[in-house]
């Protein structure tokens, strides 16, 4: 089959970067499906750094057959993806990185799936200073942990050989490798509401300073952005006419009487007087009077002079 055709619809994404060569550190639960999904996007070089085994209890995450118990776990990924993509190249590194002289076999787009800390750190080190591009793929029982950046925590895991047992299910493996792995090579994708809210809740891989720092940070935005966040009708009433400060019209509410200054109130106040004033001789000098109060005021002049 040619391989053009496998990618036929794929070709059709813009601004799809898929890597030519790529590294995945740990072929455990996010490390295995990394390399799927690399490979069956296109890439032409896998190198897979693992020295486990499969174990039973893999199986609950791992696209493999029981009969794969007791293998290498990079041995038995690279079979499989060999049944999907035969012309894929793939390197075994039967290791683990624990010391910086260990990531001179790291090539291409570096994935970092290893779930010991010490690696995790080591790796991305030395991604950093030799300018490899890197991306850490891992989640704690539930909590993803995808990122471009320095693990969040320098605890030290407690396990065997420094490698922790969590809670482990195949959907988060899945689901932080297609996040990684789209992270890296393509940056439109996003999920809809429809499937849930995703949201960012305290793990042990978080420490507290990148918190604080976060929530400094959207302070500090609010408080630059402050209007964006201010209610329209905040400190107004429903029924007072709004102000217009470019405009003529002064609005005035009994209710809102507090939110104008003094000199504001009395400038109010004198132009409601003189707009009562303008309408009373308004009145008398039409003969035209249809002020209730006005023409009482008469009568009661009327009868006073005739009195006289």
């Amino acid at each position: 089959m040619p391989e053009q055709a496998i990618y036929e619809r794929q070709n059709l994404i813009g601004d799809l970067e898929i890597p030519e060569v790529a590294t995945v550190v740990g072929c455990g639960g996010t490390g295995f499906w990394t390399a799927v999904f690399l490979a069956m996007s296109g890439v032409e070089e896998l190198i897979l750094v693992d020295s486990d085994i499969v174990e039973v209890s893999n199986l609950n995450r791992l696209l493999l057959e029981e009969s794969a118990v007791g293998i290498k776990k990079a041995e038995a990924l690279k079979g499989l993806i060999l049944g999907i993509r035969k012309r894929i190249r793939i390197e075994i590194q039967d290791m683990r990185i624990e010391k910086p002289l260990d990531c001179q076999i790291l090539r291409g787009d570096i994935f970092c799936c290893t779930d010991n800390l010490k690696s995790q750190q080591t790796v991305c080190a030395f991604c950093k200073k030799n300018n490899l591009r890197y991306q850490r793929i891992g989640y704690d029982g539930t909590i993803l942990n995808v990122s471009k950046t320095f693990p969040l925590s320098f605890e030290e895991p407690t396990g065997r050989d420094g490698y922790t047992v969590t809670p482990s299910w195949v959907i988060p493996a899945v689901f932080a490798a297609a996040a990684g792995v789209a992270s890296r090579t393509y940056k439109e994708l996003c999920l809809m509401d429809d499937i849930g809210k995703i949201h960012t809740q305290h793990s042990s891989y978080v420490c507290q300073k990148i918190l604080d720092d976060a929530r400094d940070a959207e302070r500090e935005h609010i408080e630059e952005n402050i209007h964006e966040y201010i209610p329209d009708s905040y400190g107004l009433c429903e029924d007072c006419n709004r102000i217009d400060p470019e405009g003529s019209d002064y609005g005035y509410c009994p209710d809102c009487k507090e939110h104008y200054s003094d000199d504001d109130i009395e400038d109010i106040k004198e132009k409601a007087k003189d707009e009562e004033y303008d309408r009373i001789i308004e009145q008398i000098e039409t003969g035209e009077i249809t002020d209730p109060k006005l023409k009482e005021a008469f009568k009661v002049w009327q009868r006073r002079e005739g009195g006289k």
